[in-house]
């Protein structure tokens, strides 16, 4: 019999890995014993040829439901006299471990936190091996309790006999506990100290039913929650966090409380129930709560409660649908602990429910949406980070990927896995920029990566590029729409020639112009910009993202159509004519401006235009109601010609601006509208095909985010035979920019400079 030592790397440690191993063997009569180290779980066993295959199939078979193999090796080693099968004490070895992410409450754990009849009815941290925290707690590895933020919890006999019983579900779940031994809540009264847990739980569930607004402590920082059915409540905390318009979340305890109330698709109950349980956004007519949850708009993002915590608050309230928004002030990172929460939030709540196991990542609510081709990613956070993208290389280097300045995520690759951080956000202030350092550092930490490359986004102010430039050694400029593409690329393990359709809002390029709506070529991983949406004047630079109505006269201007409609601007209140002789001023004399070709400024442009609204409350805002007005039934499109190699808007605009003056419908408008850039899309990719025998397009860039659009573009692709790759695993705004920027150092990508285009 011959000793073997199969090495499993993958989610395997946190996930119940190693009991299950060693129940495997014991019904075959496997002796050996299976081991938790940096480099992943690896077993020695004596095994004949005949019984190494059947072992593998079994553990492929039936492991873990939470776990996740990406690889199994195997290899003779000097034989070992084994007795019995056990398991051995952790070891670190220098190597590489996939980290859990959080996952929401499994149903085994929700029934005994609702059954009066266990020692866990109502706490509010219960967990197993199949859930619960893993990223946000994990100070270091091997993922054992001492290196997380549960080591200051003493087991009580109760726990211990479950955490050391191989037959139980609790067997080395390290954030094990009960109300005995483990973390507990403290509630924060305006000032009044209550450690009584259902005083604390009663107090806070009548203060949320009678409208007050509370900051709760989840699994990867607070949420500001309040009633979702009352709308003193919502609009209580719209004022506070100065948002008028967009969106929030909603929280209900379970997916019958939501389908009571609607219409829920398949596809969404089954996201919905994942142990990942993101927030879903999908449309909800007639709902159950205040419209001022979302006011402009029937697109609704709803959650289930995912901790135990929330399930024990909604034991108490009558409130059957929650907001849970992120605790924080805007673009600024979520709180984390009791001090930021208390200094930070005062504005919001002087109400805090408080808990005392400590949170080392903070990690924000993972957000998905409904397409035509699956669910695309708009936030990756918690339940997915930090799982890496495995990557087919041979690069042995270890290096850091910083991202983009906007909605910033990072990346470290090692051993042919790029990790990708959780969401961070905007780096345009020093809380943010500090996040992204606190991040950084735990990262690299954690999975002991020590990078000399630094891969950059281009453009040489963002904060990221400079982050990294302090940093590291060596430097790699990767352009930020080449990156986008990539990141899609990536995403899909696709390594062949390919069309990028990269669609965004900004980005610097290589003629010092602002890019953002491009459509590139990869052939033999030379990236070439084939096309792209012809360039305008921006004026007031980054302001004009900020206030669409500037890009709405730059393009009016130009294109001599602003005298058929100043009447109706001045009238309606929606510009002056004061702005207009600024901006025709800045036109003609190119100040304080930049040429742009960005799809997200034509697309915010169109929906300011089409609403005549001046502003964005929020990134996308307008382009987001311009979307949601469009509808599949109509089938009419405006112009936007295709010639020498860009995308002209002269006919789209003229056609716009009649069907404003002649009062046309405005959900005809968006569809003529979004029908039309698609059309010009897909008639590129042909030109490519017919050109270059290239048939696999990449959809990537923020504005990529518009479901109705890249819905449309992916049906009318597929049908023409295309593979078209889309993001459903990395966000395909700035979040995903890391891991293509990543990509393009590892097979040396390169984007060929054209003068004159």
């Amino acid at each position: 019999m011959i000793t073997r030592q199969i090495t499993i790397q993958g989610i395997v440690q946190g996930v119940g890995f190693r009991p299950f191993i060693k129940n495997l063997a014991d019904s075959m009569h496997i002796k050996g014993s299976v081991i938790n180290t940096s480099r992943g779980v690896i077993i020695k066993a004596n095994l004949w040829d005949d019984e190494v295959d059947k072992f593998i199939i079994k553990i492929k078979e039936n492991a873990p439901a939470l776990s996740h193999i990406v690889s199994i090796d195997v290899k003779d080693i000097e034989h070992i006299d084994y007795n019995n099968f056990f398991i051995e004490t952790s070891e670190d070895l220098g190597g590489i471990t996939l980290i859990p992410p959080d996952m929401a409450v499994c149903d085994e754990c929700r029934s005994e936190i609702l059954d009066i009849g266990e020692r866990r009815f109502f706490y509010p941290f219960t967990n197993c091996t199949n859930c619960g925290p893993r990223y946000s707690i994990i100070e270091k590895l091997p993922y054992d309790r001492c290196r997380t933020t549960m080591k200051d919890f003493e087991m009580c006999d109760d726990c211990y006999d479950e955490y050391t019983n191989i037959s139980d579900r609790r067997y080395h779940a390290q954030p094990v506990a009960c109300v005995e031994c483990g973390p507990k809540v403290t509630l924060n009264f305006k000032g009044k100290i209550i450690e009584n847990q259902e005083e604390a739980f009663k107090k806070t569930a009548d203060y949320i039913d009678n409208g007050g607004i509370v900051a709760v402590k989840g699994i990867g920082g607070y949420h500001l929650i309040c009633s979702a059915e009352q709308d003193s409540a919502v609009l209580k905390l719209r004022e506070l966090k100065k948002r008028s318009t967009k969106p929030f979340a909603v929280m209900a305890e379970n997916i019958q409380t939501i389908k009571r109330y609607a219409v829920v698709p398949k596809i969404v109950e089954d996201t919905l129930t994942r142990p990942e349980s993101p927030i879903v956004i999908f449309e909800w007519f007639r709902r159950p709560f205040s419209d001022y949850v979302s006011p402009d708009s029937n697109k609704i993002g709803i959650m289930t409660a995912y901790t135990p915590l929330h399930i024990v608050l909604f034991q108490y309230m009558k409130t059957k649908f929650i907001i849970a928004t992120s605790a924080n002030h805007k673009d600024e990172p979520i709180a984390k602990n009791q001090e930021e929460a208390e200094r930070n939030l005062s504005e919001f709540t002087d109400v805090f429910l408080h808990h005392n196991r400590d949170i080392f990542q903070r990690v924000d609510d993972s957000v998905y949406a409904l397409a035509d081709y699956g669910f695309i990613l708009f936030r990756r956070a918690r339940g997915y980070a930090p799982y890496p993208v495995a990557l087919k290389t041979d690069n042995q280097e270890e290096i850091f990927a910083a991202g983009a300045n906007l909605k910033s995520s990072l990346l470290f690759y090692k051993s042919g896995f790029a990790f990708l951080s959780q969401y961070i956000g905007d780096l345009d202030n020093i809380e943010t920029e500090q996040m992204y350092e606190e991040v950084h550092d735990n990262m690299k930490s954690l999975f002991n990566i020590n990078p000399v490359t630094a891969v950059v986004d281009y453009h040489s102010q963002y904060r990221s590029t400079l982050f990294a430039e302090n940093k590291y050694k060596k430097i790699y400029k990767v352009q930020h729409h080449t990156a986008h593409f990539a990141s899609c690329l990536a995403e899909n393990s696709y390594y062949d020639n390919a069309i990028g359709i990269v669609m965004d809002g900004f980005g610097l390029g290589t003629d010092n112009k602002a890019w953002g709506g491009e459509i590139f070529i990869n052939e033999n991983n030379t990236v070439t910009r084939y096309a792209h949406i012809e360039n305008y004047i921006q004026p007031g630079l980054d302001s004009a993202a900020k206030n669409p109505v500037r890009m709405v006269i730059s393009y009016l201007y130009t294109e001599k159509l602003l005298d058929n409609v100043i009447d109706k601007f001045i009238l309606s209140g929606y510009t002056t004519e004061q702005e207009i002789s600024l901006i025709k001023m800045a036109v003609d004399n190119k100040l304080n401006s930049i040429e742009t070709s960005a799809a997200g400024r034509l697309f915010e442009s169109a929906g300011s235009l089409c609403l005549l609204k001046r502003s964005n409350e929020y990134e996308g805002e307008l382009a987001i109601l311009f979307e949601n007005l469009a509808f599949k039934e109509c089938n009419e499109s405006y112009k936007f010609i295709y010639e020498d190699n860009k995308i002209k808007l002269s006919k789209v605009f003229k056609e716009m601006v009649d069907d404003i003056l002649n009062n046309q419908d405005i959900r005809i408008i968006s569809s003529k509208f979004h029908n039309g850039f698609a059309n010009v899309i897909y008639d590129i990719c042909i030109d490519i095909k017919n050109k270059f025998g290239i048939t696999a397009a990449a959809l990537s860039g923020g504005v990529m985010q518009n479901i109705f659009l890249s819905s449309k573009i992916y049906n009318m692709l597929s049908a023409d035979g295309f593979t078209v790759l889309t993001h459903q695993k990395v966000p395909a705004n700035d979040a995903g920019i890391a891991l293509g920027q990543l990509y393009c150092y590892l097979n040396n990508i390169t984007l060929k400079v054209q003068n004159n285009f």
